[in-house]
């Protein structure tokens, strides 16, 4: 496999093909014996578990319409006990049977992702991390008044590192609100999911300014924001048309938000297309973004012999993305924006 012909940056080519040679290459043929074993034992065994799958599904199914008849027109709950009994057996022989058959290999994939990932992320430095310990609860970016009001949340993958003397941190997040009960078992509907970007920037400030594309901005917010923020007229048309402006320091609004910042943001929002907001507080920027993108997904097919190619492009591909935010806003610069 040659690197030279990876989707990623034209700059980083030759520097990666050199890393991608010393360091990720040698990593992958280690494991190609144990590759080449592993799948020929899920081959082997998949000769096995796809016909009796195919024959657990059908009894199953078999099993769901004898539950129906023997409830809706023998109205015998023992039949229908009995069925349901067979039907939860049946599936579950059916997943022991692909667990058996497959499990080596997924055991296999996952070792070789958690050994040589971290490899491939080194490439762009030392501060670079998938996943790392000691990050801050949700209820921590709720100071910075851009998330809706939520019950229930959770995180999903997470990344840091440090770009241009600017440290990030890219988190996955889906937030949920309740949506009353359906037999008696509390529903939930979703109200984001997307990332939330926090960018430590040079700048000076000490009060907070949100730029949000909700027009109802204070009813969708948490209220404890609505005493401390008031609507910041800009000069800007276009941007007005897209955001609106609210901070706790007028003046220091007008600092962050120049007529360079408001055409970045204009521009990012309209690239994205997807719900950007954005909020400066505490020394920091946190972006806001809608995405159906599952960032840092495995990509790795032990399948065909390993190069890490998906993941490679997949990587260079979403680290662009938040270079771009700082590069498009300027944020390493310590005035302005």
């Amino acid at each position: 496999m040659n690197p030279m012909e990876f989707t990623i940056p034209e700059e980083d080519k030759l520097p990666f093909t050199d890393y991608y040679k010393k360091y990720i290459a040698p990593k992958c043929q280690s494991y190609e014996l144990e590759r080449l074993s592993a799948v020929a034992k899920q081959t082997k065994r998949r000769k096995v578990s796809q016909p009796l799958t195919y024959l657990g599904m059908a009894i199953f199914f078999a099993s769901f319409a004898f539950c129906f008849y023997a409830l809706a027109i023998l109205d015998d709950g023992g039949l229908f006990f009995t069925g349901l009994v067979a039907a939860i057996f049946v599936m579950v022989c059916v997943a022991i049977i692909n667990i058996w058959a497959n499990g080596e290999a997924s055991k296999l994939r996952g070792n070789i992702f958690r050994d040589i990932y971290p490899i491939v992320i080194g490439y762009f430095g030392k501060s670079f991390e998938l996943n790392p310990s000691q990050l801050p609860e949700l209820d921590t970016y709720k100071s910075y008044g851009i998330l809706p009001d939520y019950d229930r949340s959770h995180f999903d993958d997470s990344f840091k590192g440090t770009y241009k003397d600017v440290p990030f941190v890219l988190r996955e997040v889906v937030l949920e609100e309740s949506d009353g009960y359906k037999d008696n078992k509390k529903q939930y509907k979703t109200i984001f999911d997307g990332i939330l970007v926090e960018f430590s920037i040079p700048k000076r400030f000490s009060g907070t300014t949100v730029i949000s594309q909700d027009k109802g901005f204070f009813a969708n917010r948490l209220t404890d924001f609505m005493s401390k923020l008031s609507r910041v007229k800009l000069e800007d048309v276009a941007f007005e048309q897209h955001f609106e402006v609210y901070s706790s320091d007028q003046v220091e609004a007008r600092y962050l938000l120049n007529t360079a910042a408001m055409e970045r943001f204009l521009s990012l929002a309209q690239f994205y297309r997807a719900g950007l907001e954005a909020s400066f507080n505490d020394q920091k920027l946190l972006i806001k973004l809608s995405s159906k993108h599952n960032y840092f997904e495995p990509q790795l097919d032990i399948s065909k012999p390993l190069s890490f190619r998906g993941d490679i492009e997949q990587l260079f591909k979403e680290l662009t993305e938040i270079f771009s935010f700082i590069d498009a806003l300027n944020l390493d610069a310590k005035t302005g924006l």
